[in-house]
């Protein structure tokens, strides 16, 4: 069995089939049909690093000090870090501007690759290697960089994440130097960013109001006042006024006591009973400020993560001219609204190092999908709003190609959670594995381009009215 909580409701779901699938070395021997695997996107969060919050308690302190963010050696590889739109190098000294200034006790900054984090996707890459690398499978052992194809957020964390990753990959052993590309910050759509469309702010004021009459929510800030004994849960790097009247968020209390705990600090004795309700009311926190109302989760998924839907199936629909192995260093608000879009949202926070791992398959033998589902009436999923986002999908390809979902390490069962037709299971003997068709109809919709996610949000914003200072989420 199996437990999901979906956007909108929270159900019980109960999988009876058993799988009878097994892969090996990129093949997948189903039911009916054998695959091979053509293109891994694997869309992962940083690892450890220091709080970006910081919850004083007289219980437990921490004193985070520069050596906590000390280069492992077996991270170190050689990189270049290049701007995505012209190549030019980025000058280092313009990352992380936003949490530099805000020091920690200790003297470290805030958001901050911890050594551990970095130890934390070095194994990563060897679980990638493990899984993706050798004779017959995806990449080649060792592993050749020309085979894998990267991009990051422009935050210190992720670009050391990615580095690290990839030194875990090769065990070091790299021939040139690894080029990260980026995009300035303040135009990033790669998470959801308040700078590159303004109109999330309504969504945080709609989220936020809504989250006030969540009685759960309620219960569980008086639990923490009274696990960490303070009367506020006041975070001290806040510069709001008020702020020592009032309880600051959930998950501003999680990033702060989970940095801690992954860096081996010593914790107030009774939060870790409570693990399992901050990281269910964190989530949901995040969720509603970055999409507003519950209601309105779904419909706000494009001006969220529209760009990334848009960059899964521009690679999907590319798998034969680029790098089969896709590396995309994102954020805990990039996950989980991700997620969100493929229902398979359980509303816990993603822990450091998570990945969502999209596994593209050609079909090699059995009935096409065609035979069994009938042929695709309309390759054409693209609204004429959204010209620009429309990608040129031939039957051919949507009829050769299946996806696989694995969220940390796990295979997704999304023919049970999307209702597909009880004829792909007995093709695949399998929940896991989907028609592509399912997936262009799915993701589709919310998927746009740079260009329209850009005319879409100052379209937004041209329609709404003038408002005072508001502020977004605050997980970055």
């Amino acid at each position: 069995p199996c437990r999901y909580s979906p956007i909108g409701s929270r159900r019980l779901l109960i999988i009876y089939e058993v799988s009878t699938f097994r892969v090996r070395k990129g093949i997948a021997s189903l039911s009916k049909i054998n695959l091979k695997l053509v293109q891994v996107q694997v869309f992962f969060r940083h690892g450890a690093r220091t709080p970006l919050h910081y919850i004083k308690s007289s219980l437990a302190d921490c004193v985070w000090t520069p050596d906590s963010t000390k280069d492992a050696p077996e991270t170190v590889i050689p990189i270049e870090h290049v701007d995505i739109f012209d190549q030019t190098p980025v000058d280092e000294d313009t990352v992380d501007l936003t949490y530099k200034p805000y020091k920690l006790p200790g003297g470290e900054s805030i958001g901050m690759l911890t050594t551990v984090g970095q130890k934390e996707l070095y194994q990563l890459g060897i679980r990638l290697r493990k899984e993706y690398a050798g004779a017959d499978n995806l990449i080649s052992d060792p592993v050749n960089l020309a085979e894998i194809q990267v991009r990051s957020t422009r935050v210190g964390r992720n670009i050391k994440s990615l580095r690290s990753l990839i030194a875990g990959m090769t065990e070091g052993h790299v021939e040139k130097p690894l080029v990260i590309p980026t995009m300035r910050f303040e135009e990033d759509v790669l998470f959801p960013n308040t700078q590159t469309c303004p109109w999330l702010k309504k969504m945080f004021i709609e989220g936020t109001e809504e989250l006030k009459t969540c009685p759960g929510l309620s219960t569980l800030k008086k639990k923490l006042r009274e696990a960490l004994r303070v009367d506020h849960l006041i975070d001290e790097l806040e510069d709001e006024e008020g702020k020592e009247s009032r309880d600051c968020q959930v998950y501003y209390v999680r990033d702060d006591y989970i940095a801690r705990k992954h860096n081996n600090f010593p914790l107030p004795p009774t939060l870790s009973a409570l693990d399992p309700e901050v990281d269910h009311f964190s989530a949901v926190e995040l969720l509603s400020e970055l999409l507003g109302a519950r209601r309105n989760w779904t419909a706000n998924l494009d001006v969220n993560i529209g760009p990334v839907l848009h960059i899964i199936l521009s690679k999907i629909r590319a798998y034969a001219d680029i790098p089969p192995l896709q590396l995309m260093a994102v954020h805990d608000s990039t996950l989980l609204p991700l997620l969100c879009a493929l229902d398979c949202c359980d509303e816990i926070w993603p822990p450091f190092g998570a990945d969502i791992i999209f596994e593209i398959y050609s079909q090699t033998s059995g009935s096409s999908v065609s035979e069994f589902l009938g042929p695709v009436k309309d390759t054409n999923f693209t609204s004429n709003d959204n010209i620009d986002s429309k990608i040129d999908w031939t039957t051919d390809i949507l009829d050769n190609l299946w996806v696989r979902v694995r969220y940390l390490g796990k295979g997704q069962p999304l023919a049970s959670l999307w209702n597909l037709p009880e004829s792909v299971h007995r093709m695949t003997g399998s929940n896991e594995f989907i028609p592509l068709r399912y997936v262009v109809q799915k993701l589709t919709p919310f998927a746009l381009s740079l260009t329209d996610y850009r005319i879409k949000c100052q379209s937004l914003m041209d329609d709404a009215e003038p408002a005072g200072k508001i502020h977004g989420a605050k997980n970055l």
